[in-house]
């Protein structure tokens, strides 16, 4: 496995880990996991595939305007690292902010609501699609790992929650923005 492979692997896992932690709460309020469910988590990774897609053309348009290639490359490097922090950072402030969880039970999956939260989170897919763009990650392995990990995780999130409940979404938050912190200090040494 070569370095983009990898680093393609952890971001999406680093994204999928937020997504988690929104759909876990959702599935404590589940009554049942249905088909809607299975559907639902499909469209979790299709909605984050399509923000990538577009963070990815923003970020392969950026790299059009630059001058020098030896020059702007730890400029890009920088930049790319600086994104992955502040997707981080971000998760990070979620993780421990003060949440109040409203229970209240559903018969299935609302997916007008989920959506909605799905939209939300795809802002963190849009901006570490700028970032992969401008590190010339290649896109189709980019979209089917980012694609493949946050419908799984989706679906985990809905298992687990109906299962165990709504605890595990601070920590799922937390490894997640951790993981990309990390990730921001080690595309600097690596690449």
């Amino acid at each position: 496995m070569n370095t983009h492979t990898g680093l393609m692997l952890l971001i999406s896992l680093a994204l999928a880990f937020g997504i988690y932690g929104v759909v876990v709460q959702r599935g404590a309020n589940l009554v049942r996991i249905d088909s809607a469910t299975v559907m639902m988590a499909a469209i979790w990774g299709g909605l984050e595939l399509a923000a990538s897609f577009l963070g990815f053309g923003c970020g392969s348009m950026l790299l059009q305007f630059e001058v020098s290639r030896e020059r702007n490359l730890f400029w890009i490097h920088l930049l790319a690292g600086l994104i992955f922090a502040a997707i981080g950072i971000r998760m990070l402030c979620t993780a421990f902010a003060k949440k109040s969880f409203l229970e209240h039970r559903m018969e299935k999956v609302n997916i007008r609501e989920d959506v909605r939260l799905s939209l939300r989170l795809c802002i963190h897919g849009f901006f570490a699609g700028i970032a992969c763009g401008l590190l010339k990650f290649r896109l189709v392995p980019l979209l089917m790992t980012v694609f493949v990990v946050s419908a799984a995780f989706a679906a985990a999130g809905y298992i687990s929650g109906r299962a165990w409940g709504a605890e595990p979404c601070s920590k799922a938050y937390a490894i997640g923005g951790s993981m990309l912190c990390a990730l921001s200090i080690a595309l600097q040494l690596i690449l």
